[in-house]
């Protein structure tokens, strides 16, 4: 005698595959947006540190070149 699984137990269990494969996805996405800020928030601090010592020097190419990366930053990231 075969062991089947009823139709009902079938797709209870299709679900449940489906639903933790979409929980694993938005688990990646959360995961993605968080290193995506990270990276963010990192190039952001090293362009205001690199302003700073470009005013610190008053070096006025520099601190427009980073001034420029740091507005084009803003504009692609918020």
């Amino acid at each position: 005698m075969e062991n089947k699984k009823s139709y009902t137990e079938l797709m209870k269990a299709s679900a449940m595959t489906r639903k933790k494969a979409a929980e694993r996805s938005v688990l990646e996405i959360y995961i993605d947006m968080v290193l995506h800020e990270s990276i963010l928030k990192t190039q952001k601090a090293k362009l205001l540190t690199d302003i700073d010592a470009a005013l610190d020097k008053k070096d006025k190419s520099l601190f427009l070149k980073l001034a420029k990366e740091l507005n084009q930053l803003n504009l692609s990231y918020g």
